[in-house]
């Protein structure tokens, strides 16, 4: 019977699997922010027309299955994620660049929906005070 010793990867071909994971993961979650961003801009226009609450209960309903989502990807990458971070010393500067440009287009979409949540949360106030 032979024997076979098991051999970690190049690191180069662990360096390109970690790479092409979190660049998975953060365009699935480039597409949830996605929803979640129409859905929010969905919000805002319901709260400016003055919609039953219920409708917008829906919206919101909707935005919390999106993050729920998110949350699964996320745990579901947090080895890989934990594992980048560990080696990020050692990974090219192409791989990096790459992964940030992937971040900021996810961080964009965060901003956004954050920003319209606050519109969102600015029309309330206001329809609450009688403006």
């Amino acid at each position: 019977m032979e024997q076979r010793l098991s051999t970690p990867p190049e690191p180069a071909a662990r360096e390109s699997e970690i790479l092409n994971r979190l660049l998975a993961l953060y365009e699935e979650e480039r597409q949830v922010y996605s929803r979640v961003q129409e859905l929010t801009q969905n919000q805002l226009d319901q709260v400016r027309q003055g919609a039953p609450l219920a409708d917008v209960r829906r919206i919101l309903t909707k935005k919390k299955a999106c993050l729920e989502v998110i949350g699964r990807l996320e745990m579901t990458e947090g080895h890989t994620k934990n594992t980048w971070a560990q080696g990020r010393h050692r990974w090219s500067g192409s791989s990096k660049a790459r992964l940030h440009e992937a971040l900021q287009v996810v961080t964009g979409l965060i901003e956004d929906i954050l920003a319209t949540e606050e519109k969102c949360d600015m029309y309330l106030i206001e329809q609450a005070r009688g403006v």
